[in-house]
């Protein structure tokens, strides 16, 4: 009997099918970093709403960083906007991608780190998200950001 059970389940984990569901289609990779530079774009821009356009408007939306969780789309568009009142303050963003990979068909995890760059010096840090593609394009359900710094 255990050794059915174990059959089973190894032919469930190791399916092909499974497998080659999980690799992210390149044009899905691409609409994921095509947000992101948007998101880049729109803080370089000291415009904090435009940027949050690439975060899911959920309450399911979640942000953690240094200062713990915060949950729900307003609730972390108002922290950003409490820690960058000013275009001044949030400095000049850049990410680098580090890996982009396939959850589910629907769901993705990229890797990163961010760099905010202001005229005496640079900040930096990590991060990881969880992506979500809706009707509406891959949009971040999860963000865990922390300093390097």
């Amino acid at each position: 009997m255990i050794r059915y059970l174990v059959i089973f389940f190894a032919s469930i984990f190791f399916s092909p099918k499974l497998i080659a569901q999980n690799i992210l289609k390149e044009q899905d990779k691409n609409s994921i970093i095509s947000v992101l530079e948007k998101q880049e774009m729109d803080w370089n821009s000291g415009d904090i709403n435009a940027f949050m356009q690439g975060y899911i408007k959920s309450d399911e939306l979640v942000f953690n960083g240094s200062n713990g969780p915060f949950y729900g789309w307003k609730s972390v568009k108002d922290r950003y906007l409490n820690s960058y009142p000013t275009k001044q303050k949030m400095g000049k963003l850049n990410f680098k991608i580090l890996k982009i990979s396939s959850v589910t068909e629907n769901v993705a995890q990229v890797l990163g780190k961010y760099f905010l760059n202001y005229p005496d010096k640079q900040l930096s840090g990590y991060f990881s998200l969880i992506w979500l593609k809706t009707k509406n394009g891959w949009l971040i359900l999860s963000d865990h950001t922390s300093s390097s710094n």
